[in-house]
């Protein structure tokens, strides 16, 4: 039955629905309303579109050229937020913004007032899904359909993975492009259809005019295509791109030439250093706070792990180079140890295939250090559905659950006995299962938990903050 086409697709279309609906419900509430990097562009855009002029706060300051538009506490919903409004802004290209800002322009959306979660997060939202879709047809070309199944659960049921994917900023339509024009190059490798081709410098070009970081992603690309000796198609590459970067210009120039260059040479002198990637492997985050998901730095250790012991595996080699690149990209661009978690977004998909492909190892041949790493990293999710008036688990409780679940694992390792294998794995399936339900409650049940002790801002909602699980709800909501 499990290979039934039939069945696959039916899978298929039942874990997806549930994916984006947890994805979707409070997504405006959780992450909390009031982030500035998501005002950063949302303001830009909705003042773009409705003025001519990009406006917004920058974190660089101002500049002579520049005017105050505004200055002072901009309230709504409950909620303040005192910036300088500049005018004009060119920190960063414009088409997140006018994504961003369109969605809140298209519902009404006064451009001097905090905008409301629900309307700038939306194009966030369906990058998300798009993404979801990406990650399971590369991981099912490279490794199968079970295996883009298990990967694009974890994408979807990480906690950290999926209120990265909520927060309105350029990394998650980077991120999208970045998967993308990676899976239409395996794809143009394998065929040689012309096509294909044609669409990776668009794509690129895109994720560029998002944010400058997404112009990068061309160097990757060419970097696969030199290693398979496709010169002339790397030149066609770099040479499309180059019309894109042409057109950011062309946006600085219309705006203010001087004030581009200023900008942009600033920036250019970010404070960079050797600790930028020993910051990166130690700072789990989606935000400016750490955010400890024992799914996340599993995947760490499940990339590191890959592309030691099996970066000759074609396979797994692209996987890993891809988490390295942009890795490297963050370790560029991203500031030696700014607390800018949002510049690791595109590193995730590639962590949820390691994370998947190191699960599958681990089922069929457990060992002792293993099964620690993951019960202990797996269950991780109950640790965030505790508040002021929910605890935490007590600790009596916490090593009798931790021993008895590692115990067949230390008996197989001292005695080497099949039942105690057999035991083992069935104790790891069941600690990955628990762990996505856990998982799944801490998203569903995130705002609730937040909020119950304490009050935040709530702007208008959306069909899509209001989605609900019918039926399933009751199980996740944690009262």
């Amino acid at each position: 039955m499990h290979n039934s086409l039939v069945f696959r697709c039916l899978l298929v279309f039942v874990a997806f629905t549930f994916f984006f609906t947890i994805k979707s419900v409070n997504y405006d509430r959780y992450p909390l309303m009031g982030h500035l990097e998501e005002y950063a562009y949302s303001w830009m855009g909705i003042h773009l579109i409705e003025t001519g002029i990009p406006r917004t706060w920058s974190p660089t300051g101002k500049f002579p050229v520049q005017d105050i538009a505004f200055s002072g506490k901009i309230k709504d919903y409950n909620a303040e937020l005192s910036v300088d409004i500049l005018s004009p802004w060119l920190d960063l290209p414009p088409l997140y913004g006018l994504l961003s800002g369109g969605a809140a322009h298209l519902y009404g959306a006064n451009k001097w007032s905090i905008l409301p979660a629900s309307y700038i997060r939306l194009p966030t939202l369906f990058f998300a899904f798009l993404t979801t879709i990406i990650l399971f047809l590369l991981t099912k070309k490279l490794f199968g359909f079970w295996m883009a199944m298990l990967s694009t659960t974890i994408y979807s049921l990480a906690p950290l993975f999926v209120f990265s994917q909520r927060l309105s900023v350029a990394e998650n339509g980077i991120t999208f492009f970045y998967i993308l024009v990676i899976y239409l190059t395996i794809l143009y490798l394998e065929k040689q259809k012309w096509y294909l081709l044609s669409f990776m410098p668009i794509l690129i070009g895109l994720a560029g005019l998002m944010k400058q970081t997404g112009f990068l992603i061309v160097f990757f690309i060419i970097f696969l295509l030199i290693k398979n000796k496709l010169w002339k198609e790397a030149v066609f590459v770099l040479l499309g791109v180059g019309w894109f970067v042409g057109i950011l210009f062309a946006y600085g120039a219309a705006v203010d030439w001087n004030l581009f260059l200023q900008i942009n040479l600033q920036q250019g002198n970010r404070p960079i250093g050797f600790l930028g990637l020993p910051f990166l492997l130690s700072s789990p985050g989606y935000s400016i706070d750490f955010f400890y998901d024992g799914w996340y730095i599993f995947s760490l250790f499940a990339a590191i792990y890959l592309g030691i012991a099996k970066f000759n595996d074609k396979r797994f080699q692209l996987i890993s180079l891809a988490f390295i690149f942009w890795a490297m990209v963050v370790v560029f661009s991203g500031g030696q140890t700014d607390t800018l978690l949002w510049y690791h977004y595109p590193l995730f998909p590639f962590l949820s295939i390691a994370a998947a492909l190191l699960l599958s190892e681990i089922i069929k041949q457990p060992n002792l250090i293993t099964t620690i790493l993951a019960v202990g990293l797996l269950l991780s999710g109950r640790s965030f559905l505790s508040n002021e008036f929910k605890p935490q688990i007590e600790p009596v409780k916490f090593r009798l659950i931790i021993t008895t679940l590692i115990s067949p694992a230390i008996l197989y390792f001292l005695f080497k006995k099949p039942i105690f294998q057999k035991l083992t794995k069935i104790v790891l399936v069941g600690v990955i299962i628990m762990g996505f339900f856990l998982n799944t409650q801490a998203i569903y049940s995130a705002f609730p938990i937040a909020s119950e002790s304490k009050s935040f801002p709530l702007g208008s909602g959306t069909f899509f903050s209001n989605a609900y699980i019918p039926l399933l709800w009751r199980f996740l909501l944690i009262q």
